[in-house]
């Protein structure tokens, strides 16, 4: 099922290709989430006003000196099967940034399976970040797609292996922790089942490393209150914590829609993607509304897409997305990239990767970067 086209209402876009936009507001440490209860109208004005100065400052800042450095790219790539392709070199990948070519230095293979690390080694275990949207209207075709998800919770987990770790997270009034990393199932089955209901759990014990717990913030959990914030926070959290890490979205939607002009993305969802891909943080949209379509799959594809995660129903063929997911997440490739020459500083920067020599490969990566990395 193909989501609907989006609107994005965020940070504006460069208008020619090349011309970055600057983030020289962006703090270094975690990106404030808007205080609550504000008023409509400021936010509003507040908006406009951040983004006329981020597009103000696109064009007044320069850097003295251009510089060359290297940036990482994480990046899946798949067959028609979605079975991902291994033994890719740089040369096979062609990356593009601002639409300039740049150079792919190395292309590792990192095997994320057992069976694959026993033939070269590799980091062991998974680090996935499991976040349920409970839906507070109740509305039928959410609800059913909640109880697939509690019936089906043992095939969603059948996969996963020991050195794999799950924290577990819901989102209805305010982001909720269930469970911190873990590899125990029952525990993570046990979570899952809980993140659907709308109650206020107790803190989880915090694991030993890593530890999502330890990272997150109790009151800056319940000031956030759309699912948006739920990522913003979750993004400035897993900075924290080394390596990539896979977020699997079981959602209903993301983004604002609007009668008669479509879907808009938060105005503050150039910021989750800034955090988010300072994480390494993959987002795999698996959406659990039972309908063909509706409109807010295009907000979860849209940030599914930008980080370098996909867009997948459950609704007609549920068992589809849990092997899809399976088999997306037993390998990525590790790309150095070496950056063109800049004279901007504080700027994000647009990604672009593709596998020429496999032209009908599905290549996974995020869309962005931003130019102090």
């Amino acid at each position: 099922m193909r989501p609907p086209l989006i609107r994005r209402f965020a940070a504006p876009s460069p208008r020619r290709r090349g011309e970055g936009l600057s983030t020289s507001s962006i703090p270094t440490s975690r990106v404030p989430l808007p205080l609550a209860g504000e008023g409509g109208a400021k936010r509003r004005v507040r908006v406009i006003l951040v983004a006329l100065l981020l597009a103000t400052a696109a064009h007044a800042q320069l850097q003295e000196k251009s510089t060359v450095e290297r940036i990482l790219i994480d990046a899946r790539v798949t067959n028609d099967s979605g079975d991902p392709i291994a033994g890719l070199r740089p040369e096979d990948f062609r990356v593009k940034i601002d639409g300039k070519l740049a150079r792919v230095e190395s292309a590792d293979w990192i095997s994320e399976t057992a069976r694959g690390r026993e033939q070269q080694p590799a980091p062991a275990g998974r680090l996935l970040v499991f976040l349920f949207q409970t839906d507070f209207a109740h509305a039928s075709t959410r609800i059913r797609g909640e109880m697939q998800l509690v019936a089906m919770r043992d095939k969603w987990i059948r996969w996963l292996e020991p050195d794999d770790r799950v924290a577990v997270l819901s989102f209805d009034s305010h982001l909720k922790l269930r469970l911190d990393f873990s590899g125990d199932k029952e525990k993570i089955r046990g979570a899952m089942e809980q993140a659907l209901y709308l109650d206020e759990p107790p803190p989880p014990r915090p694991a030993s490393t890593p530890s999502l717990a330890n990272q997150l913030d109790s009151e800056e959990m319940k000031k956030g209150r759309t699912s948006e914030d739920a990522l913003l926070i979750l993004g400035n959290a897993l900075r924290a914590i080394p390596g990539p890490k896979s977020l699997i979205l079981f959602g209903w939607g993301l983004g604002h829609y609007v009668p008669g002009f479509g879907v808009y993305m938060d105005p503050k969802y150039a910021w989750i993607r800034y955090a988010l891909e300072r994480a390494r943080v993959s987002i795999f949209s698996i959406d659990f509304t039972q309908a063909d379509s509706h409109s807010l799959a295009a907000g979860m594809s849209t940030a599914a897409r930008d980080t370098g995660g996909f867009y997948a129903s459950t609704y007609s063929f549920p068992s589809t997305a849990i092997g899809q997911l399976q088999r997306t997440l037993s390998g990525h490739y590790e790309l150095e990239v070496r950056k063109p020459e800049t004279a901007r500083t504080g700027s994000v920067h647009f990604i672009e990767v593709d596998v020429p020599s496999h032209r009908w490969a599905n290549v996974m990566a995020r869309t962005s970067y931003v130019d102090n990395e």
